[in-house]
This record gives structure tokens, C-alpha cells and sequence, in this order.
């Protein structure tokens, strides 16, 4: 995102683990003996079964077009050990001379009345290139506790800040004409996250923030659960110094709500703690504006203050998303969540755009 709130938000998923059907077999799934055998389960409860691109274009600090595309299983590719992943025809590619390249194409959708309505007459482009500022500053991060089951969720800050250029449209595909052509020239973030069970088991939300400056980044994350949690961190990232990790910090925590399902957002966080030189740390976090609420998201600006090593301090604003699965198989609810995602087969035409 540029400093005039112009950007876009793009998320690739091996199974889009927000989708009402995949919720609703996983909990039925759970409910059941548990030793069931993973050959016997039906495919409808493994995420994999669910691949999708999320596209969120944003213009004056709100979004201003939305789309959730679904493919058929198996149109995911990519793995652990590297950035390079795609979703039917999204996709994200490393490059020789260490940029990533970004090419997201999606159905957008309106709101009115009568619900969710995708516009397959229409197109989002969007064309990105990742500079990363520094390398060699990967961290992998628990994201959230452990599932009752054992399963692990993995957060993998891959490039934490980078200049990013490129061009995001809107096509109308009848006549080829273009609605929407806005350049980015900003700074940007990338990170990936693994998980081996339903992100939201066992918990009411999952958030993760970052703030990102020509010469440093900061992110965070926190789960709002009634178990005791010890997977919150926040780490820096100073072009200056190397990465400065505070995991398991103190935190204080006003939550805000938005939309029907009144999703809780947190509206200040200050988490402090000491990294492993024991230097005090505190990050205060001030909900400015929600940016895109949606059934299974509430993302926000914030500012973000952070004092550490007693005298440096860091000013910003940052980008925080908060995901939960809550209230996505209630009725009416769901239905809604349902409508606001568009399946596209193999031999749709966007495939080839």
C-alpha cells in the first residue's frame, strides 16, 4: 500500500479454510471418533479440497473491490521451502535477480440488497513486483497454540518489507476496456502461513499486524482464546541491526466490534516484553480506520508506537488483520459467506487472462 492508501491485499490458499462447507465437515468430523482412518475421511473436510485467491483492491485507505475465487482440488501448487506457490491462475514466482513477481487475476463482487453478486462479467489484474529492502531476515513463528489434536500453525515471515511496484485493474471483459488502472509504488509485505488443522479450533480469532518503513518492520500476532497462550511475538526488523524477537509478551487488549456477526477486533493492543538481551520492549497499537470487514475478516489501520532498548523508537502505521471462523455455519450467516464466493473451473476464461 502507497502513502495514499491506494494497494491491494492478495492471499493464495491451499485450502481456504474460511469456506461455510469446509467449517461445517470439519466440525461434523470432529465430532466423530477420532479414530476414524484419514483414508476413510471424505475429501470435503480436507482444506485441499478448497483452493482459492482472495483479492482485496484498496483506493483512499478503503476497499473498493472485493473478490473470493475457489478452484477445483488439486489447482495448488507450492510447498515449504519456497515463496513460489499458485492458485489456478494466480500465482507468485521468484525471480533470478531475487524479486518475486505477483500475478493475481479475480471475479470481483457487489453488494446490494439481495446479497453478494459476482461480476464474471469483469476482471481484477493485478501485476506486482516484491524488491525485498534486506535479505536474509526469515523468521518462522508460531502463529497460534497447538489444536487439541496436535496439529501445529506455522507463521513464516518470508520478505517483511519491500518496495513494490506494478499496475492493479479493472477490466470489463465484454469490450476490453479498462475501468480501473491505478499504478502502486509503495512498500509491501509478504508472509505464509502452514497449518495442519482448522485455524480457527479451539480459539475465537487469530491476529496478525505489521507496519512496515523504508528502514525497518514491525509485526505481530496474538490469539484471542480462553486457554492460556503462549505463541504471541513481535519482532523487528532494522535495516540497522538484526531481528529483535519478543515472543510470549504481556499483553492489554480492548476489543472493538464490527459487522453482523459483531467480529471482535482488537481496538489497542500494547504488548511488552524483553528480547534475549533483556531489553524492554513495549508496542502500542491504536485502531485508526476498519479498511474490509467480511464474515471471516475485519482488517484495520492502525498507528503503532514501539520504544525498545530504553531510548530507539519506532513510529508508523500498520495494516492488522483479524480471522475467525465464528458464526460461519450459522444460518443466514452462512448462506452469506457462501454467496461472497465465486467457484471457477478449469475451462473458465479467467484461467487465461
Amino acid at each position: 500500500m502507497d502513502s495514499a492508501g491506494n494497494g491491494v491485499a492478495v492471499s493464495l490458499y491451499d485450502g481456504f479454510c474460511f469456506h461455510p462447507r469446509y467449517v461445517r465437515e470439519f466440525n461434523r468430523y470432529c465430532r466423530r471418533s477420532t479414530r476414524v482412518k484419514i483414508s476413510s475421511v471424505r475429501e470435503q473436510v480436507l482444506p485441499s479440497f478448497y483452493p482459492a485467491a482472495a483479492i482485496s483492491v484498496f483506493q483512499g485507505g478503503k476497499c473498493i473491490l472485493r473478490s473470493i475465487n475457489v478452484f477445483p482440488p488439486g489447482a495448488f501448487r507450492g510447498g515449504h521451502g519456497s515463496p513460489e506457490c499458485l492458485a489456478g491462475p494466480n500465482r507468485v514466482t521468484l525471480r533470478q535477480d531475487g524479486t518475486l513477481g505477483l500475478t493475481a487475476r479475480g471475479y470481483p463482487m457487489a453488494h446490494g440488497f439481495g446479497g453478494p453478486r459476482h461480476r464474471t462479467n469483469q476482471a481484477i489484474h493485478v501485476d506486482l513486483t516484491f524488491r525485498p529492502l534486506t535479505t536474509g531476515t526469515q523468521q518462522v513463528l508460531p502463529l497460534r497454540p497447538d489444536s487439541t489434536d496436535g496439529a501445529r500453525h506455522s507463521w513464516v515471515l518470508g520478505i517483511p518489507g519491500a518496495t513494490v511496484t506494478g499496475l492493479i485493474q479493472q477490466i470489463n471483459l465484454a469490450d476490453d476496456t479498462t475501468i480501473l488502472n491505478m499504478p502502486l509504488d509503495g512498500l509491501g509485505f509478504h508472509d505464509q502461513y502452514f497449518g495442519g488443522s482448522g485455524i480457527g479450533r479451539d480459539v475465537r480469532a487469530v491476529t496478525r499486524g505489521h507496519a512496515v518503513h523504508q528502514d525497518w518492520t514491525i509485526a505481530w500476532n496474538h490469539t484471542n482464546t480462553s486457554r492460556p497462550c503462549d505463541t504471541d511475538s513481535m519482532v523487528i526488523f532494522d535495516q540497522h541491526t538484526a531481528p529483535v524477537i519478543v515472543q510470549n509478551p504481556q499483553s492489554e487488549i480492548t476489543y472493538g466490534h464490527c459487522g453482523m456477526l459483531r467480529n471482535q477486533y482488537p481496538a489497542r493492543m500494547v504488548l511488552h516484553g524483553s528480547d534475549s538481551r533483556g531489553h524492554n520492549v513495549e508496542l502500542v497499537i491504536q485502531h485508526q480506520n476498519i479498511i474490509e470487514s467480511a464474515p471471516h475478516l475485519v482488517r484495520n489501520s492502525c498507528s503503532v508506537q514501539l520504544r525498545s532498548r530504553g531510548s530507539k523508537r519506532y513510529l508508523g502505521v500498520g495494516i492488522m488483520e483479524t480471522l475467525s471462523v465464528r458464526g460461519l455455519t450459522w444460518p443466514f450467516f452462512s448462506d452469506i459467506a457462501s454467496r461472497s464466493i465465486l467457484t471457477v473451473h478449469a475451462d473458465d476464461p479467467l484461467w487465461r487472462q
